[in-house]
C-alpha cells in the first residue's frame, strides 16, 4: 500500500496546493501545456482548468473524499506525470538519435552510407512483444488512453 507521503513526494514538482472543500478534495497542479492527458479521467473526478501561465497549465483534480475516489485521482495524477515524463524522455532520445545519424551522414561518404543497415526485424520484434504486453494491460483496464483532455473552464464571477 502506498503512503500519502510517497504520493506527495512523486507529484511535488507539479503540486501547487491540496484543498479540502467540504465533501471533496482538490489537487491543484501545474503541468506543461504540451502534456497529453487522458480523455477519461474516471468516474467522479472533475478536472477544472484554472488558467495558463506561460508554458504551464493550472488544473484542479476534484473528487469526493472517500478512499476509492482519492485512490483513483492519485493514480490518475501519478499516471499523467509518469506517461508525460516518459514521452518527453523519448522525444529527447529521438532528437539525440537523429543528431547522431545526421553526424554520421555528414562525416561518411555516400558509398559507405549506402551500406548502412538497420536491423528492422529486431526492432519490429521488440515493438511487437511490447504491444502484446500493452494489449494485456488494456484488457485488464490498467492503462488509460492518452489523448487530449476535456476540462471545464474555471467559472469567473463577473458580478464584481
Amino acid at each position: 500500500m502506498n503512503s500519502y507521503y510517497n504520493f506527495l513526494s512523486k507529484i511535488q514538482k507539479n503540486l501547487k496546493t491540496v484543498r479540502v472543500l467540504d465533501t471533496h478534495v482538490s489537487y491543484d497542479l501545474l503541468f506543461s501545456n504540451k502534456w497529453v492527458l487522458p480523455r477519461n479521467m474516471g468516474k467522479g473526478i472533475e478536472v477544472v482548468k484554472n488558467g495558463i501561465d506561460g508554458d504551464k497549465i493550472s488544473l484542479s483534480f476534484v473528487c469526493p473524499i472517500n478512499k476509492t475516489s482519492v485512490d483513483q485521482v492519485e493514480n490518475l495524477i501519478d499516471n499523467i506525470i509518469k506517461s508525460n515524463l516518459e514521452r518527453e524522455a523519448k522525444d529527447l532520445l529521438f532528437r539525440n538519435k537523429v543528431q547522431e545519424l545526421k553526424s554520421i551522414f555528414e562525416k561518411e561518404n555516400l558509398e559507405d552510407l549506402k551500406t548502412l543497415k538497420f536491423d528492422v526485424d529486431e526492432i519490429t520484434s521488440i515493438i511487437n512483444s511490447k504491444k502484446m504486453v500493452d494489449e494485456k494491460s488494456d484488457e485488464s483496464g490498467d492503462r488509460e488512453g492518452t489523448n487530449s483532455i476535456e476540462v471545464r473552464e474555471k467559472e469567473v464571477d463577473k458580478t464584481n
